[in-house]
């Protein structure tokens, strides 16, 4: 997992995650943007962004890596018309 352990300036321990933007979200499924946003609309238990920032939606990374291993194998996207 890409969870780590941060020590804050206070000396407290927190758990720190890694995010992930749209761009780094789609190198991780392994495909384009566009197909992102696709698996996004066609998996009901796809993670829920954590934020929405000027730049768009975020991630945990731990949440996408996680779903990654409940669907190893993804139908690739149909055609129509």
């Amino acid at each position: 997992m890409t969870s780590r352990i941060v020590l804050t300036h206070s000396g407290a321990v927190r758990k720190d995650h890694e995010h992930l933007g749209l761009a780094e979200l789609a190198i991780k499924l392994g495909v384009s943007r566009s197909r992102a946003h696709q698996l996004m609309r066609a998996y009901a238990d796809f993670p829920r962004a954590v934020a929405i920032l000027t730049m768009g939606q975020v991630w945990h990374a731990d949440d996408v890596e996680h779903w990654l291993t409940m669907h190893p194998v993804r139908p690739t996207g149909v055609r129509r018309g």
